[in-house]
C-alpha cells in the first residue's frame, strides 16, 4: 500500500588529502667535515584531512647522521622512516636532519631523496610525493712548487725561496695553510 518507501540509498564519499613534500638542503655545496641540514615539508593540500602519515627519507652515502628535530611525530635514522602521523587540510609538518659530510666525498654529488610511504587517504595527485635534495661537495686541487733563486750559494749569502700555491679548481679554496721550515744550515732573514 505504500510502494514509496520500498528503496533507499546511502551514498558515500571516498576522502582523499593531496600530500606533497618539498625538501631543501642549507648548504648546496659543503666542504667534508662541513654540517649540513636537510628540510623537509610535508603538506596537506587537501581537500579532506590525512591520516597516518609516514615518509621516509633514509641518508644516502657520503652524509653521516647527527640529529633530528621533526616538528610532530618521530624519526628514526636506522630505517629513514619519519611516522609524521595526522595532518589537518592546508597544514603542514616539517623534519630537520643534520648531518655531516663524509671524507673523501669532494667533488661528488650527493642526491638525498625523501618520499610518503603511507597514508590512509588517497592521493589524487602523487607526482608530488617525493623531492630530492643534491649536495655537490667541493673539491679543489691545490698544487705547491717551491723555488730557489741561487741553487749554489757560498756561505754568508743571501738566497730567495719562492713557494707558489697554485688552485687547479674546480672550486675556490678557503683557509689555506702551507707549511715550509727552514732546514738547518740557513737562517730566516725575511
Amino acid at each position: 500500500p505504500a510502494g514509496a518507501n520500498n528503496s533507499d540509498t546511502a551514498d558515500i564519499t571516498v576522502e582523499s588529502a593531496d600530500i606533497s613534500v618539498t625538501k631543501i638542503v642549507d648548504n648546496a655545496t659543503p666542504n667534508e667535515g662541513s654540517t649540513i641540514n636537510y628540510t623537509i615539508t610535508v603538506a596537506n593540500n587537501g581537500p579532506n584531512d590525512a591520516t597516518n602519515i609516514q615518509v621516509t627519507d633514509l641518508l644516502p652515502a657520503g652524509v653521516t647522521f647527527v640529529s633530528d628535530t621533526p616538528s610532530q611525530g618521530t624519526y628514526v635514522s636506522g630505517t629513514g622512516v619519519w611516522t609524521v602521523g595526522d595532518i589537518l587540510n592546508t597544514a603542514n609538518a616539517i623534519l630537520t636532519l643534520t648531518a655531516t659530510v663524509d671524507a673523501g666525498t669532494n667533488g661528488t654529488t650527493i642526491i638525498n631523496t625523501a618520499s610518503v610511504t603511507a597514508a590512509d587517504q588517497a592521493d589524487p595527485a602523487g607526482a608530488n610525493n617525493s623531492d630530492t635534495a643534491d649536495i655537490i661537495v667541493e673539491s679543489a686541487d691545490l698544487a705547491v712548487t717551491k723555488i730557489v733563486d741561487n741553487a749554489t750559494p757560498n756561505e754568508g749569502n743571501t738566497i730567495n725561496y719562492t713557494i707558489t700555491v697554485t688552485n687547479n679548481g674546480p672550486n675556490d679554496a678557503t683557509n689555506i695553510q702551507v707549511t715550509d721550515l727552514l732546514p738547518a744550515g740557513v737562517t730566516f732573514v725575511s
